[in-house]
């Protein structure tokens, strides 16, 4: 009985585990996508209270995706992606406060969009 109890805790574990790892791949892909719409959006704001919504979706995005990252185990990738996302980080910031231009922001959502497109193309 008790090898019997332990082995369906064990397969309940596992399926746990499987489905928290499905919902982290979901979570990272929807972070993505929210960060390159904001940077979309912010690119064509009009008034001052939609580049600030704007501005904290894609820098609150930019926070969870570089806290997602895994130094120990992600080696060069996790360090590349810190950079990148770091880089999105500035231009946003510059673009909204007319220190980076369109094409910064362009390029920024261009490398971001190649994340995106790869991380898909992985998990999907």
């Amino acid at each position: 009985m008790n090898a019997i109890f332990a082995r369906k805790m064990y397969e309940q574990t596992k399926a746990r585990s499987l489905s928290n790892e499905s919902q982290n791949i979901l979570a990272i892909k929807i972070c993505l996508e929210q960060l390159i719409s904001s940077m979309r959006d912010l690119s064509c704001c009009e008034t001052i209270e939609a580049k600030e919504e704007n501005l904290q979706v894609a820098l609150s995005r930019i926070y969870i995706l570089q806290k997602c990252l895994d130094f120990e185990n992600g080696g060069e990738l996790a360090t590349n992606l810190f950079k990148v996302y770091e880089n999105a980080r500035r231009v946003i910031i510059g673009f909204s406060f007319a220190k980076s231009d369109q094409i910064d922001l362009e390029n920024s959502i261009m490398h971001i969009s190649m994340i995106l497109d790869g991380w898909s193309t992985v998990f999907d």
